[in-house]
């Protein structure tokens, strides 16, 4: 039997995959900030020490995880974001 991801477990793997692969360093153990909209929360992972959220700016409704970024937490929630898809976050500035 497959294993069955949530959002989160789904985010999370890509986003593991994604900072091995630049050499950005993730708090895997950190507790997500109050802040953090439930909407938002599975998105949402400490790297170098920063609150950010795994994201894109892109319009398109596709997007591969070579085309997301780390957007700092206060930005994301000061521009705006929405969701996109099943585990997708377009910040809007």
């Amino acid at each position: 039997m497959a294993d069955t991801h949530t959002a989160e477990s789904f985010t999370r793997d890509v986003v593991r995959r994604e900072a091995e692969k630049r050499g950005v360093s993730v708090d895997w153990d950190a507790h997500l900030p109050e802040e953090a909209p439930e909407g938002l929360r599975h998105a949402v992972f400490k790297v170098e020490g920063r609150w950010c959220v795994w994201a894109t700016r892109s319009a398109d409704p596709v997007v591969l995880p070579s085309e997301r970024d780390f957007y700092p937490l206060d930005s994301v929630l000061a521009g705006g974001w929405e969701r996109v898809g099943w585990n997708g976050i377009r910040a809007m500035q």
